[in-house]
């Protein structure tokens, strides 16, 4: 369950009075309570006064209510004995995240930790208290994000991620909720999920923190994660910024990838390289995606989209960074700033001289010394100069060599007493893990005999839940059934006549009149004469069902009628040798199919109407193409 991430501004929301979390006026060593600014599984955050600063600050509490619960208004212990391990384990994971972002000074986009300590029988992070709107607010009001917007959120956000990962650290739940704009627009990347997700993946009274459609595949198994897990985070929610939904589920693209790319759906003005790097960072298997912020930044800087089956290199998390580009339209790529190789120590050296003997040589000569270099041959005060360098070169390389040989023979040593060391701590460590082993495996005997016993009760109840749950939906659809077969209404019986118009159809054995689905009314005298002749000139039969009502509550029905060439025991004629009455008069020219009669009543139509029958003789094309639109 995700902590609550939307750090409150000027004005707090009024608190929910509730006992578990602390009350306005307690203290946590020298921050004194102020007010509750959210509550989840994981824990509460509190506002809160520095007392020696006299600052406001945001206090996030350690308390997961699965293994956790606060006594005497401010102690929290373990809900059992049993659970105490895991409420400590994640006690010390949490601790480990504040003491890892305060270490983290001033970093672009991410908020700032002030403090960690532990109290209470839990632990506390302090961080600086930020108002703002996130991400997730500006989109549902504005829409769309503009590539200026986009620009000034992504940049500084890969900035601050780059330094989170260098110190082996992962955000692992990245998406719009969580990036808090202030009225500038600038973002910063708040609720880190690291501590939770360590509890999820030990105890099974945690649930999962991901968010659908931001998180990465790797998240709901049990692969490694990684940079590349918050790539894919933050390129889901830059999707979301620039097309306006977030993208579909990775579970559900590994088994039917609906994904629209970028460079189809976005707005004109964010560059080739914007939309290309963000499709990358969303691939949905972990290896194919960039594996660092660093390597993933020459994709986003490119300044042209790549050709249809080219290859993109992703880089490694030891490439150097790219220059930030900015995102709106196409750009000049940057400029690489000038690097020099500084040489081996000899060669600096020797370069070094020379270059000083150069010089010296060229303020002694003036204008007219290359003439006579060239003409009388080497100098000697060069020739001596140069011989004094040389010697020197040579002593200081025997010298290196000598402490070369020195620290070699110091590694020797070193390395010779570590491995005494090692050997005798491997006998140690050898000994000491036959004798756990031992004590294991009598442990596992038991816990293998317990955890059998228990199985096999529990496959009982399952048994007997599952024979119970089976016998109540065979019952549940025979009712149903039972219940649609009472709720059908059937008509039978013999043709009699038509009503006013050739939708009503009156039956010998029925009062009053039944109306047709799927044609629309027509008041032809001439044509209910005409359609009344030619059911009448054959015996028939119609069978009715109701399928539908109008808006007034008059029942619809679709009816089968015998055919021409029926023979005798009509009413006894199964549906299937039967004709739809509808289509038939459709097709003889003597109705018109509704707007939303099936294809093929208004195929029909199309036939009658080609061959001008009956009805196609008092109604123009015109007329016809008002009534409704095919």
């Amino acid at each position: 369950m995700n902590e609550p991430t939307k750090i409150a501004g000027a004005t707090p929301p009024e608190p929910e009075v509730d006992y578990v979390s602390l009350k306005a006026g307690q203290t946590i060593g020298r921050y004194e309570i102020v007010s509750v600014l959210g509550q989840g599984g994981f824990g509460i955050t509190y506002r809160a006064r520095d007392v020696q600063l006299g600052r406001e600050v945001a206090i996030k509490e350690y308390l997961p209510s699965a293994l956790a619960v606060r006594q005497d208004g401010s102690t929290v212990l373990p809900r059992t004995t049993k659970m105490a391990d895991d409420f400590g384990w994640g006690r010390d994971r949490f601790v480990t995240e504040g003491r890892t972002l305060a270490s983290l000074h001033r970093v672009p986009a991410i908020v700032q930790v002030f403090d960690f300590l532990e109290a209470n029988g839990t632990a506390y992070i302090v961080m600086e208290l930020l108002s703002g709107a996130t991400l997730e607010d500006r989109i549902n009001t504005g829409g769309r994000l503009k590539p200026e917007e986009v620009d000034r959120i992504l940049w500084p956000l890969l900035d601050g991620l780059e330094q989170v990962h260098a110190a082996g650290f992962l955000h692992r739940d990245i998406k719009p909720a969580n990036i808090l704009l202030d009225a500038a627009g600038n973002p910063t990347l708040i609720d880190f999920g690291a501590s939770r997700a360590a509890m999820v993946g030990r105890t099974a009274a945690m649930t999962a923190i991901f968010t659908p459609g931001y998180a990465a595949a790797e998240q709901m198994t049990s692969a490694k994660q990684g940079p590349w897990t918050d790539i894919y985070g933050l390129s889901a929610t830059i999707y979301h910024a620039i097309a306006g939904k977030a993208p579909p589920n990775a579970l559900d693209r590994m088994l039917d990838d609906g994904y629209e790319p970028l460079a189809r759906i976005a707005s004109p003005g964010f560059s080739p390289g914007l939309l290309a790097g963000i499709d990358a960072g969303l691939t949905v298997a972990a290896r194919d995606r960039p594996q660092s912020i660093a390597g993933w930044r020459p994709i986003l800087g490119m300044t042209s989209a790549p050709e249809p089956g080219a290859t993109m290199v992703m880089g490694k998390a030891d490439d150097s960074p790219a220059g930030r580009v900015p995102v709106l339209g196409p750009s000049t790529p940057p400029v690489a700033a000038e690097t020099s190789l500084s040489p081996p120590p000899r060669a600096k050296s020797k370069a070094g001289l020379w270059a000083g003997i150069a010089v010296v040589l060229l303020l002694a000569l003036g204008g007219g010394g290359y003439y006579a270099i060239a003409t009388r041959g080497p100098d000697p005060e060069m020739v001596k100069a140069r011989a004094a360098a040389e010697a020197a070169e040579e002593a200081r390389r025997q010298a290196a060599e000598e402490a070369d040989k020195l620290r070699a023979e110091k590694a020797e040593q070193d390395a010779k007493a570590k491995t005494e060391q090692e050997a005798r701590a491997k006998a140690n460590l050898e000994a000491k893990q036959k004798a756990d082993a031992e004590a294991a495996r009598r442990q596992f005997e038991e816990d293998t005999r317990r955890k059998v016993e228990n199985e096999i009760a529990e496959k009982k109840r399952a048994d007997e839940e599952a024979q119970r749950k089976a016998a109540e939906e065979v019952a549940a659809r025979q009712k149903a059934i039972e219940d649609a077969r009472k709720a059908t209404e059937f008509v039978a019986g013999n043709f009699d006549h038509f009503g006013k118009t050739l939708m009503l159809i009156g039956l010998k054995d029925r009062s009053g009149e039944i109306r047709l689905q799927g044609v629309d009314s027509v008041d032809d005298p001439a044509l209910h004469k005409l359609a009344a002749d030619a059911l009448a000139a054959q015996p028939r039969n119609l069978r009715c069902r109701q399928t539908d009502r109008l808006t007034d509550g008059t029942p619809l029905y679709r009816c089968l009628i015998t055919k021409r060439t029926a023979k005798d025991g009509l009413a006894d004629i199964p549906d299937s040798d039967r004709d739809d009455l509808a289509l038939v008069l459709v097709r003889t020219g003597l109705l018109l199919a509704s707007c939303d009669a099936p294809r093929s009543y208004a195929d029909a139509e199309d036939d009658a109407r080609g061959s001008k029958q009956y009805l196609w003789s008092r109604v123009t094309v015109p007329d016809y193409k008002r009534r409704c639109t095919r």
